[in-house]
């Protein structure tokens, strides 16, 4: 192994040592916040049929309000979480365990209304009624209604229907949901009373949740976006419905832009300015310049097209770790499609490779649609790397690649030599994505070295 291959070798070893140990603090948050009520006596509880309910329902409500402070720090884009696991993968967890919570902290409120009703010896509506004239119980109420609401628009059916900026307005209230909670948990019942261990554990994770929150979703993007004052330079038309925009700041390199890299842009003119869009950065950035490609989607990527010179911009990010950072080996494949090659064009420029160490394949169904590869082709054989491109409607043996290239058998292993030993970039649709990683994975590619991204919300 030479000293270059050790050298990223090493460093995707530190960086899975980290991840092990960040995945690891979920698992133990949520047994310290139900230790808790064990060490307060909390096991009687089990043992007696009678306070079944009420453990049923502390212990779900513990493991339920842990998970939400975590699904908030995981929203929150704190910089550490981002650049171990992707701002994607963050939020897919974010999502995944919204469905699991709302379902502990309805068993949490189903077991304690039983156990409340169960104690005066009354039916459940009369005790749910009785509950409601309680301030802090009424806002846990709402608290729970929120949730609901929350978790029915992240639905795939629901959510397709919905605008970015409605949904985003729907999702902002998790904030509500979290604190109209948090009043019953200390007032309501001693595991957290006043001056115990407990209290002042659980009013930590609150800090800590809200800190992240307030820091890395207004108050880091505001300073950023003033001290770097990005303003449109100029905007060079790359195809149908798509343009290239530059944007010229200050001392950008301190704001932390590498290729591969993505950003949520505010455009402060009309129309634009109440809606943040992710777009990747189309060049290596520098240290007074940043450019992205946008293509034309939808009302706010039309009205993008015609930016004017001039504009302000304010950005939160940049995000991802679609970088060089997660590379384990010297050999690298960057393979995009459509306005996917839009990160892939800024990482072919930046990559540390030796002559015949890259590969890049541009995808698109016509020659219109493989934006930038003009510029790609010129960067990849300034390096003495080697390209493909391939046009037309997409297979059916490979459905990655066109419909030719896929009924004559051709798939990674042709083009790469030994592409275990590669790693792979990958920007493009999703489906097109899952096609083109099931061919890795047919040719032996293991999961580390398949690097992709997705714009998640």
């Amino acid at each position: 192994m030479t000293t270059r291959q050790s050298q990223f070798v090493r460093s995707a070893k530190r960086r899975w040592t980290a991840k092990d140990f960040a995945e690891s603090i979920i698992p133990i948050s949520t047994a310290v916040a139900v230790a808790f009520f064990f060490v307060d006596g909390g096991a009687k509880n089990f043992l007696d049929i009678a306070n079944l309910p009420y453990g049923i329902g502390v212990v779900s409500g513990l493991i339920g309000t842990n998970l939400f402070l975590v699904m908030m720090v995981l929203a929150a884009r704190v910089p550490a979480i981002d650049s171990l696991f992707g701002h994607d993968r963050a939020l897919d967890l974010h999502k995944k365990l919204g469905k699991p919570v709302l379902y502990l902290l309805l068993v949490h409120m189903a077991a304690l209304i039983v156990d409340s009703a169960s104690r005066v010896n009354t039916d459940l509506w009369s005790e749910i009624v009785t509950m409601l004239g309680v301030n802090d119980l009424l806002l846990s109420f709402l608290s729970m209604a929120v949730m609901v609401l929350i978790v029915v628009t992240s639905l795939v059916a629901v959510k397709k229907h919905l605008s970015h900026g409605v949904w985003h307005t729907i999702h902002w209230t998790s904030y509500v949901a979290m604190y109209l909670g948090i009043f019953h948990q200390f007032t309501q019942g001693t595991l957290f009373a006043e001056g115990t261990v407990g209290r002042w554990y659980w009013l930590s994770l609150y800090v800590v949740a809200t800190g992240s929150i307030v820091m890395f979703r207004v108050v880091l993007p505001l300073l950023r976006s003033m001290r770097h004052s990005l303003v449109v330079e100029n905007i060079v038309v790359e195809g149908p419905g798509t343009v290239s925009i530059t944007m010229r700041g200050r001392n950008l390199s301190a704001a932390g832009f590498r290729a591969g890299h993505f950003a949520h842009w505010r455009f402060l003119a009309p129309k634009l300015w109440t809606e943040a869009h992710p777009f990747s950065v189309s060049a290596a950035p520098t240290n007074d310049r940043v450019r992205i490609t946008v293509r034309e989607l939808g009302d706010s990527t039309k009205i993008l097209q015609n930016v004017r010179p001039g504009t302000a911009v304010w950005f939160e990010g940049p995000y991802g770790v679609f970088t060089e950072s997660v590379r384990t080996t010297s050999r690298v494949a960057l393979i995009g499609s459509g306005i996917g090659l839009a990160p892939i064009r800024a990482l072919t420029e930046s990559m540390d490779v030796n002559p015949g160490e890259l590969t890049v394949i541009g995808r698109a169904r016509s020659e219109e649609e493989l934006f930038l590869m003009d510029e790609i082709i010129r960067l990849a054989h300034a390096k003495q790397g080697t390209v493909y491109t391939f046009t037309g409607p997409r297979g059916r043996r490979t459905s990655w690649l066109p419909w030719d290239e896929s009924e004559r058998g051709v798939t990674i292993s042709t083009m790469i030599d030994r592409p275990a030993e590669v790693d792979y970039y990958l920007c493009g649709p999703e489906a097109w994505m899952d096609s083109l990683v099931a061919d890795l994975r047919s040719a032996g590619v293991p999961s580390h070295r398949i690097h992709n991204e997705q714009f998640a919300w």
